[in-house]
């Protein structure tokens, strides 16, 4: 018996079913896809993106003339281990210190590196003898170019002399995503009156190491990033992708390419066709599970409740010391709008609208008020931030009053991977899939100013970095001593880890291996 021969379709490995407003479908490994080889020869390219973000803290890890073990608490002086942020034994299986308890539970998803440091020159003040990489001899601003963006600072004016991490790394993604990076600020004011921000309020520089304007206003980067713009009026580009994307969110894929899917199952193979019904009926049932569910963290792409109108300003403080700080200046719910912010960074990676970010609880030199936070956490300290490394309140001062506030910032952290961590993604979750970094504002050790006095918040010494996350196969859940080591360089290997292909930011050339294993 003659059977009519049918000319198998064939079909690139590329092939993709565009639906209406450009939505996009994957075909799965078909065998008119090989030309002839075998399917279990084939390996599928299903690569996640990878994302990077910082969370920013404008605060000292250890308090002014006082050691990493030493505090003075309701009026009383005493030594005791465990409150300074560097653990005591590297590797591991080191114990949790009082800044990172918020993370306890996260211990296995991100590194510690301690003993980061930046180069300065110890016997000169002069601006053209600052070392590749170096900070000016002037701390707050004189570190902060250094710190971000890895070029030498020859004033303390707060600005970056190149690209910071963030940005190098959207430049060279740029177009991957609706938005090249997310740029977001938690401390709105500045606090302090007859004075202003300075600078101190940018942590993202672009390519022409111009600053970046963070936005500050949860409600108005929601509306940017989820807001039902309307494409009659909405003359802004982005604005227009945005709302379309929004819009094909909410309609059947499959009902999308139905008529083009009958033209593909038209000439297949008998094994093909039986395959690419089975990918339909997959991407059915997962459309039907999205639709249904309501928890925003469980992996899908869906749009976020509105976080409402913005907490109130508040105004600036009184003072800086317990006899003249207020309770209801210098704060402006730093803490609801932080979460506020790094909930919609989550959302932004889950819809992989953007891959990049950077979070700034609080700004350099933060003098936002330290009462509100520190009673959250069961140690009232009448003080803005700032003071809290320097002079603290009569009654609390010293490593556990700067680690109280420390974990304050820390906890934050802590509620971003952990969101990241309980989102599905691929095999894994979208913390594997990303590289968060944890950056406070400066050291413990000698200070800058006169590369002298010991014990001191003004230092870049002692500098430390959490990096988390398994992206580009970092390895986190270790305490890690980077002696030697520029914080910048744990920037790169976390750069890299997102798909950064260079191996120098600014002056500092070479990442940090060991966060690979």
């Amino acid at each position: 018996m003659n059977k009519k021969r049918v000319t198998p379709v064939r079909l690139s490995r590329r092939v993709l079913l565009r639906g209406a407003g450009g939505v996009v479908l994957g075909l799965p490994l078909l065998e008119c896809m090989l030309g002839g080889r075998n399917v279990r020869s084939a390996r599928a390219q299903t690569a996640s993106p990878q994302r990077y973000g910082i969370v920013f803290a404008g605060q000292a890890i250890g308090g002014d003339d006082w050691a990493t073990n030493s505090q003075r608490i309701n009026g009383e002086v005493y030594e005791e281990d465990g409150h300074f942020i560097v653990p005591a034994t590297f590797g591991a299986d080191y114990a949790i210190t009082t800044p990172l308890e918020p993370l306890s539970d996260l211990k296995a998803d991100f590194s510690v590196l301690s003993n980061l440091s930046m180069p300065y020159s110890k016997t000169s003040t002069d601006p053209g003898d600052v070392p590749a990489g170096g900070a000016y001899r002037d701390f707050h601003g004189g570190a902060s170019s250094p710190l971000l963006c890895g070029v030498r600072s020859q004033s303390a004016d707060f600005r970056c002399g190149g690209t910071t991490s963030d940005q190098a790394l959207a430049a060279q993604i740029r177009g991957q995503t609706l938005i090249d990076s997310l740029v977001l600020r938690a401390q709105p004011s500045w606090y302090l009156a007859d004075s202003s921000y300075s600078g101190r309020q940018y942590i993202s520089y672009d390519e022409n190491a111009e600053p970046i304007e963070a936005q500050v206003s949860p409600l108005i980067a929601y509306q940017s990033l989820f807001g039902n713009f309307d494409p009659g009026t909405q003359a802004d580009s982005e604005a227009q992708a945005l709302h379309d994307f929004r819009h094909r969110s909410r309609l059947s894929i499959l009902d999308l390419i139905g008529d083009k899917r009958d033209r593909v199952l038209t000439g297949l193979g008998k094994a093909d066709r039986e395959r690419l019904e089975r990918h339909y009926d997959e991407l059915r049932d997962l459309e039907q599970r999205i639709d249904g569910a309501m928890d925003l963290g469980g992996g899908q792409c869906a749009l976020p409740p509105a976080p409402g109108d913005d907490p109130a300003i508040g105004g600036d403080n009184a003072g800086s010391g317990s006899d003249t700080i207020a309770t209801n200046t210098g704060y402006s719910e730093e803490g609801a709008r932080t979460r506020l912010l790094l909930d919609l960074v989550h959302m932004a990676w889950v819809c992989d609208l953007s891959r990049v970010a950077t979070v700034q609880i609080t700004v350099f030199q933060s003098h936002m008020n330290a009462l509100p936070i520190s009673t959250e956490m069961g140690l009232p300290i009448r003080a803005d931030l700032h003071e809290v490394g320097h002079n603290g309140d009569v009654d609390n001062k010293g490593q556990l009053a700067v680690s109280t506030c420390l974990k304050w910032h820390a906890g934050h952290y802590a509620y971003f991977l952990d969101k990241l961590k309980n989102t599905p993604e691929g095999e894994g979750t979208l913390l594997d899939n990303s590289a968060v970094v944890f950056m406070p504002e400066g050291g413990h050790g000698t200070q800058l100013n006169d590369a002298e006095s010991q014990n001191q918040t003004h230092s870049v010494e002692q500098m430390v970095l959490l990096v988390a996350g398994r992206a580009g196969g970092l390895a986190p859940g270790r305490h890690i001593d980077a002696s030697g080591y520029h914080p910048v360089q744990g920037l790169l290997a976390a750069m890299q880890a997102a798909g950064y292909s260079g191996d120098s930011l600014g002056e500092v050339t070479g990442a940090i291996a060991e966060l690979f294993g």
